[in-house]
């Protein structure tokens, strides 16, 4: 099957997603501003805190994160402390672009998790909203929001496609298959631009935090 058409059947998919982030981030910004909410309290609620940890629970993927998490954060702050802003940029963007990329498309290869999706969204613009000079972090969640969100949309259209390739009018389950493979291959690496510039923003301001 041809890109254009790949690309075309994929839209619903898409829309769909794209409305649950637009509303989710926009009410969550909205609560912030108008102080219905707190970031902190929000943050802090059991609902949050297992979405924040459900991919810990997936067996041999959650162990394996866990300690890559524990080998990552010492050696970012080393870097950061140290001065060392190309290293630490790159290695905020192997962990954005290649763990936190499959942790995502992990979450929506199992499908469930993404009910809690618009939890996320609503709690990333809540924090923006209450976050003194947020404005100038702002390319951070617009970064991960091309990012993540490929690889999002990708992955679903390959699971959802594969599983109902007659609802979505491919000819058989495997050119379903193959098709939602191509999609998935071409948004994960068009997520690569988004986060290389999402990394470089996070990490000028982690160097900025650094040297105050």
């Amino acid at each position: 099957m041809k890109l254009l058409e790949i690309l075309r059947r994929a839209k619903g998919i898409v829309g769909i997603m794209l409305a649950v982030f637009i509303l989710g981030f926009a009410s969550g910004f909205a609560a912030g501003k108008w102080h219905l909410a707190d970031a902190q309290k929000v943050r802090a609620s059991k609902l949050v805190a297992f979405s924040r940890n459900l991919e810990y629970q997936v067996p041999v993927y959650g162990p394996l994160l866990r300690k890559y998490a524990d080998w990552e954060r010492p050696k970012l702050m080393g870097h950061i402390f140290g001065g060392k802003a190309v290293k630490a940029m790159f290695l905020i963007f192997f962990n954005n672009f290649v763990v936190a990329n499959a942790t995502m498309a992990v979450r929506a290869a199992f499908l469930a998790p993404m009910l809690l999706y618009p939890v996320g969204r609503f709690v990333q613009g809540l924090t923006l909203a209450q976050t003194p000079g947020s404005y100038r972090m702002l390319g951070v969640p617009i970064a991960e929001f091309g990012g993540y969100f490929l690889t999002i949309c990708g992955t679903l259209c390959l699971v959802l496609w594969t599983l109902l390739f007659r609802r979505f009018r491919f000819a058989s389950r495997r050119e379903a298959f193959r098709s939602g493979l191509k999609l998935f291959g071409l948004m994960y690496l068009g997520s690569a631009v988004f986060l290389l510039f999402g990394s470089y923003i996070e990490m000028m301001s982690l160097l900025a935090m650094s040297i105050r």
